[in-house]
This record gives C-alpha cells, structure tokens and sequence, in this order.
C-alpha cells in the first residue's frame, strides 16, 4: 500500500510536467507575456511554500488524514480546472491549485515514509524523489500525446481523474501507518531550526538546486524550441535527462543512512554542481545539452538524499516535517523567484548565457556559504566534546 503515496505523488508532479511542455504553447496561443509565463511556472512553487511553512507542523502533530484529503481536493480541482483555463488569472490560479495540494500531500507523503523512525529514511526519502521524477518527466511526454485526442485538457482531466480513483484507499492507509508525533511543532520551531549551522547548510544546497530548477522549468522549453526541438522532443529529451534521479536516489539514499558524515557528500555533490550548469549556459546545443544536463540530474541524485539524511539526524522522526517542511520551503521560494525572473533574463539577457549564467552565480554563492556552515558545524563540536566527556 506504501506504492501509493509514490503513485499520488507522481501524478501530481506529472501535472507539473504537463504544464512544462506546454508553457511555449500556452505564451503563443493566449498571447502572454514573458512575465505571464514566469508567473505560471513560479506559482506551482510558490503555494507549495505556503503549504510548507503553515501546515507542515500538522504532519509533526499527527493530522495526517486531514491533510491527504485536502491535498487530494485541491489537487483534482486544479488538474480540472488548469486544462479549460484561456487566460492568465484563471491559468495562474488553477495551477496554484494543484500546486498548492501537491504541497500537502508532500507533507503527508515524507512523514508517513518515514514513520516512527530515521533508520532508513534517506532510502525512502530517495524513492519518493524518484516518483516525483518519473511524474514530471512523464507529464510532458503523456501530455504531448494525449493532447492529440481533445487538446490541452485532456492529460489535467485524465490525471484528475486517476488522483480521485486511488484517493480513498490512499487516505484509507495513511489511518493505520504508524508515525512519531509531537505537539510542539509549530511555525516558530521550524524557524528556529535555522540555529543548527547543518541545518543551514542543508538549507542553502538545496536552494542552490532549487533556483537551478526554477530556472529551467522556465525557460528549457524555449530553450530547446529555439534550437528547432519539437514538443514530443523535448519530452524525449527530458526522458533522458531525468533517467538518473529515477533510479539513484533510493540508491545514494541507501548509501548515506549508513554513512556517519553525509554532509559530505552533501558539500561535494554541491561543489560539482556549479561548473555544470555554467556550462549548460555558455555552451549550447541539443547534443551538449542531453549530455551536461544528465550529468546534473545525476549529482542530484545523491545531493537530494543526503540533504534529508543531514535534516533528519538533526530533527528525528518527531519533528521530520517541519524539518523537510523547512527545507522544502527555501527551495519552492527560491525555485518560485527564480522561475518568476529567469523568462525576462533569458529573453533579455542573451538567452541560455543570462538564465543560467544567473543561476550558477547564485549557487556559487550558496556553495560557499554551506562549506563554512559546515566547517562550523565542525567547531562547534569539537568544543562541545570536551564538556560532554
């Protein structure tokens, strides 16, 4: 029954994915603007905030049914709204919709993987990551081809439709799953985190991530259709693309809950993340592309998991949500900027070059930063050592 938390999570992302392939489409057929698109692609993001800041301490206190359910709602509405929607309010509405319940049932999703204990966290953390990437790269090759039979409706309704066939056995489960709890999770705990230098580190690799994402959910659409790359394409390629964070993340999840320091390789998968992207942005090419973004998906594939793993050592299984739900929330607003901007930069900025030219500079920044929130990490326990003996 586990298998469908992973089946609801990836058709909600997939309706994600859907929206990606078609954001050329829906710029040229409704006549938006740059920023019109931005807004569409960074409202998914953006609500998923919301749902991370304030309701991710219900997950910690126990209301794990509550939650499903409206994640449920609120996803199925918007799936079945964003596919009859013509224009900018009503787009950017629907899919802030799904997004938003999305966001939730995210929450419910890591909370009832991860159960009454850490102990093999990072593996389950790392599956459900990988769920989320078959959803969003199938979405747009799904999307293509089902928008041949009735339009860009068809793959929202079909994945609205597929949500509310596994909701009640899904909500059914989440009943009996067993899960720590506490009731002291609460908005103010979950800032309060940002004390621990590792969970600031944690926080700012996974933001460098995250404004990477939010900039090529944006913008790689064009990107590729600016190279003469069709819609059923650009699914193909992105098939590839995200082919490692299907299959390494339950792996390296694996590999770093047996690890004693997986802030390493937290910091090393970080470390290597920037070259690449600054050469997706000043090299191009289809060929280039596949090839560079590839190596990407694959180190986040291990950055993923040992993010949760170092959040998880700090937290335990009591306060996991809103430890996940902090993380998750600089990384959606960071995504959410991010792909609100990069449309304008990348139109007026020289493309590619600008987009994420700006993104490595970004994660540049942010890599530093983890390395001394680590190295810190490092002397505030070689002082507390001494104490502690």
């Amino acid at each position: 029954m586990k298998r469908l938390i992973y089946l609801a999570y990836l058709l909600m992302i997939a309706s994600a994915g859907v929206t990606f392939v078609f954001l050329e489409d829906i710029e040229t057929q409704y006549n938006l603007p740059a920023w019109g698109i931005g807004l569409i692609s960074s409202l998914a993001f953006s609500t998923a905030v919301v749902a991370s800041l304030g309701i991710a301490p219900l997950g910690d206190k126990g209301f794990m049914v509550p939650l499903a359910i409206a994640g449920f709602a609120t996803a199925i509405v918007g799936n079945l709204w964003i596919g009859f929607a013509t224009e900018l309010w009503s787009i950017s509405v629907s899919r802030g919709l799904a997004g938003f319940g999305t966001g939730l049932f995210s929450i419910v999703g890591r909370k009832a993987l991860i159960g009454d204990n850490t102990d093999d966290s990072g593996e389950q953390l790392g599956a459900f990551l990988s769920a989320a990437v078959v959803g969003f790269i199938a979405g747009p090759a799904l999307g293509a081809q089902l928008a041949n039979f009735g339009g860009i409706a068809t793959p929202y309704v079909t994945i609205a439709v597929l949500l509310a066939l596994i909701a009640i056995p899904t909500v059914r489960w989440l009943q009996a799953v067993p899960i720590a709890v506490t009731q002291e999770a609460n908005v103010i705990q979950m800032i309060a985190l940002l004390r621990s230098p590792a969970i600031r580190a944690a926080v700012a690799a996974h933001v460098a991530v995250f404004f990477n994402i939010g900039v090529f959910d944006a913008t790689v659409d064009e990107y590729l259709t600016d190279l003469g790359v069709s819609n059923n394409g650009v699914g193909l390629i992105l098939l590839v693309v995200a082919f490692p964070l299907v299959v390494i993340p339950r792996l390296a999840g694996r590999f770093v809950d047996s690890s004693p320091r997986p802030e390493s390789f937290m910091l090393g998968a970080a470390v290597l993340f920037v070259p690449i992207i600054l050469t997706l942005g000043f090299w191009t090419g289809v060929a280039v592309f596949v090839v560079f973004a590839t190596i990407q998906t694959s180190i986040e594939s291990t950055l993923f998991p040992s993010v949760a793993r170092v959040v998880l050592n700090e937290t335990g299984a009591e306060r996991s949500a809103i430890g996940t739900g902090l993380v998750d929330a600089a990384g959606n607003l960071a995504a959410a900027f991010a792909a609100f901007v990069s449309p304008v930069v990348f139109d007026r900025a020289g493309g590619p070059s600008g987009s994420f030219g700006m993104s490595g500079a970004v994660a540049t920044v942010l890599v530093i930063y983890t390395a001394t929130q680590l190295r810190q990490r490092q002397i505030d326990s070689a002082a507390l050592g001494p104490k502690r003996a």
